[in-house]
């Protein structure tokens, strides 16, 4: 066999073990998807995305990206599956959860077809984000170091929970790094490829997730340590190409393909809402709007949205999301470790990738660091180790880049939901992690260099052809012959064991990856004392739930009461679950007075235990509660009499009783709520959904005894 065939041999046998390990993270993800009902938010993505095909019609949900949103409905768009009659309030005032109620579980459609076969089609995400990170850690670090990375991704249950999910975050996640990528590449090596791609991905990141422009500084700084200490800059057009070694010159170019990048990235977000400004294609009245109103935002961030509504500059939907985005940052409820607040803490996400991350996985990491460390005391001739720490900083400029840019934005972000507004960080961090391959290579083996051709073969022709100190320095992995055999072994021990670790965490979860929490949180069985929300419960499992249920023989004529909150927007009556609901998110009940409670069964999602409950019922709203109480006694003395009642109707009018069982029924379960916090549950359903078997007395004393917080 000639060389050239043993080589392509080789490549095709390593392209089939990425393959099969991609095949399995697919599969892995999927599959478990397959046993969960619709997260809270899938239910305005899919239905969103199938307006945006079906009607170009872009009311719907604008606060979230637009490409995953179509991508995502892209089955049921294409099956032509139906939709409800647009000539209705809830399309008028764009309202996403009722219209996607309808969608889902009034039109004649099965929704877990239509969830699954969405999901499938989103979990490609992931496998094109394993493959950027396994191609990308090869290049940067070395083959090891590429199944290491490729490894912690395939079973991270991150990754696993997210990547089949109809949201955005997995293409943020995707998008993000590949712009990066693409643009350090562009930065280096100028050509119509490098240019477009990089204004591809950028677009695909602008249109994921409205906090891309975050990107934007993240190039910014990518430049300014490109044009300190980086090589020539090739340019090429048509197979030829020009070196610019004068920084002046670099700046100049690459500030052309700045605008080329800007232009194109533009054109291509007005493509995906149909080159029209305003947002409402399929209007029916005249008067439609937005669901929601934006307060005005101060500063520099209003004064832009302001003038690129005014101009017209950006779609009108885009625009509305992007200000809302803004105004969520600002306030939003969120649970961290016991305590309730809608402005968050600056620590809140620090605190989630910490107990969200596997403890082998950051074990990896840190035996990466160690090698890096390593590396930069293996000198060769001619070398400091500062020289071979610079040309590492430097080869990891997008990765670094990346994590602290958009690490200072979580860090000063109230946006405190979700441990997955993580995840754009997630795959920069897991090819840094890769450097522990380094202990697992038989030799100290050379790895590729990050830059482009063109600037190593720039580099040589400015110094006349011999090697710097600063060239030679590039690699970030380099020979070395005087390592002792014994402390590698225990290196590369450790990196395997880890890694076996990780895999087995992963395993030991499924299918519940979405409530994964590693033991310095004390396991997924103490997830809900300390995060909830996308991090724990986000309303995926009715149908485990539902299997509980009968197994306990809940389910069964005279088996007793079972009470629900859930917090979520599929349907427990979907799953033929029988429970007298409890107030929780979304209000499906007709305005009636609340049901009295008594003992039974009680099932309540974490998030209302977190967070839905504390916004219910606040040390303040004791005297409302007392009040409430007392106006549903007065009403239900009234309906004894017909002349009574329909006085006291005259009087108030019926919209105010409608409002006050509503209001009623919030308190009652927010003071339930905060009698059950103090109380450890009985069972875990994927340890989302809470349990807790209370008798009349205990229910009473929740219900009508001390005021929470109060004196016993």
């Amino acid at each position: 066999m000639t060389r050239a065939s043993n080589e392509r041999a080789q490549w095709l046998r390593r392209m089939a073990a990425v393959a099969s390990l991609l095949a399995v993270y697919y599969v892995l993800a999927v599959s478990a998807a397959a046993q969960k009902s619709m997260t809270f938010d899938e239910m305005a993505h899919l239905t969103a995305g199938y307006t945006y095909w079906a009607f170009n019609d872009y009311r719907l949900h604008p606060e979230n990206g637009n490409l995953p949103q179509r991508l995502g409905a892209l089955p049921a768009a294409l099956g032509g599956v139906p939709f409800p009659r647009l000539d209705q309030p809830a399309w008028i005032s764009s309202n996403v959860y009722a219209i996607g109620d309808q969608f889902l579980y009034s039109s004649g459609n099965d929704a877990d077809t239509l969830i699954r076969r969405s999901r499938a089609v989103m979990a490609l995400l992931g496998v094109a984000l394993g493959a950027l990170i396994y191609a990308w850690t090869r290049r940067l670090i070395s083959p090891s170091g590429a199944w290491v990375s490729l490894l912690l991704f395939v079973f991270s249950p991150t990754f696993l929970a997210h990547g089949p999910l109809v949201t955005s975050d997995m293409a943020a996640a995707l998008f993000f790094s590949a712009a990066v990528a693409a643009i350090w590449s562009a930065l280096h090596r100028i050509t119509a490829a490098t240019v477009l791609g990089a204004a591809v991905l950028l677009a695909g990141a602008f249109l994921s997730k409205l906090s891309a422009p975050i990107l934007v500084v993240v190039a910014i700084l990518m430049t300014i340590v490109r044009l300190i200490d980086g090589p020539p800059l090739a340019v090429g057009f048509r197979g030829r190409f020009v070196e610019y070694a004068s920084r002046s010159r670099q700046l100049a170019v690459l500030f052309g393909a700045a605008v080329v990048v800007g232009l194109a990235t533009w054109t291509l977000l007005w493509t995906s809402f149909g080159f029209r400004y305003s947002a409402f294609a399929a209007a029916t009245t005249g008067k439609d709007a937005f669901l929601g109103q934006i307060a005005e935002q101060p500063g520099a961030t209003g004064w832009l949205l302001s003038m690129a509504q005014r101009l017209h500059l950006l779609p009108e939907a885009y625009l509305y999301g992007s200000a809302l985005t803004v105004q969520f940052a600002s306030q939003r409820a969120a649970f961290l470790n016991g305590e309730f607040s809608t402005t968050g803490w600056w620590w809140y996400f620090p605190y989630a990738f910490a107990v969200k991350t596997t403890i082998p996985a950051m074990i990896v990491g840190l035996l990466g660091l160690a090698a890096l460390v390593r590396r930069w005391r293996t000198l060769e001739p001619g070398q400091t180790t500062t020289e071979r720490a610079k040309a590492s900083l430097y080869a990891g400029t997008p990765l670094l880049a990346l994590i602290g840019v958009y690490g200072i934005f979580a860090l000063t972000s109230n946006l405190n939901i979700g441990h997955r507004h993580l995840l754009p960080i997630y795959p920069a961090l897991i090819i840094l992690a890769g450097g522990a391959g380094f202990w697992l290579q038989p030799r100290f083996g050379r790895a590729q260099s990050v830059e482009p051709q063109g600037a190593q073969r720039g580099r040589k022709q400015h110094s006349g052809g011999a090697r710097s100190p600063q060239s030679a320095a590039r690699s970030p992995v380099s020979r070395s012959r005087t390592a002792g055999r014994g402390p590698r072994r225990v290196m590369a021990t450790a990196t395997l064991a880890a890694l076996a670790w990780h895999v087995a965490e992963s395993i030991s979860i499924r299918p519940d990856y979405l409530a994964y929490f590693n033991q310095l949180a004390g396991g997924p069985s103490e997830a809900y004392k300390h995060l909830a929300d996308s991090s724990l419960d986000w309303g995926q499992d009715l149908p485990a739930l539902k299997q509980w249920l009968d197994r306990e023989g809940l389910q069964q004529p005279g088996a007793g009461n079972v009470y629900l909150s859930y917090f979520g927007t599929a349907r427990p009556d979907y799953y033929r679950i029988k429970a007298i609901p409890l107030a929780g998110f979304i209000d499906r009940r007709p305005p009636q007075p609340p049901d009295p409670l008594g003992g039974g069964v009680y099932c309540i999602s974490a998030t209302v235990l977190d967070v839905i409950g504390p916004s219910f019922y606040k040390a303040e709203d004791e005297s409302n509660y007392q009040a409430a109480l007392k106006n549903l006694v007065a009403f239900a003395r009234a309906s004894e009499n017909e002349q009574t009642w329909s006085a006291l109707l005259r009087q108030t009018g019926e919209q105010y009783w409608h409002d006050l069982f509503k209001q009623f029924d919030q308190l009652r379960t927010g003071r339930l709520v905060a009698f059950l916090r103090n109380r450890r549950p009985d069972a875990m359903i994927g340890y989302s959904i809470l349990i807790y078997r209370l008798t009349d007395t205990d229910v009473a004393r929740a219900v009508s005894g001390p005021a929470p917080g109060g004196p016993p």
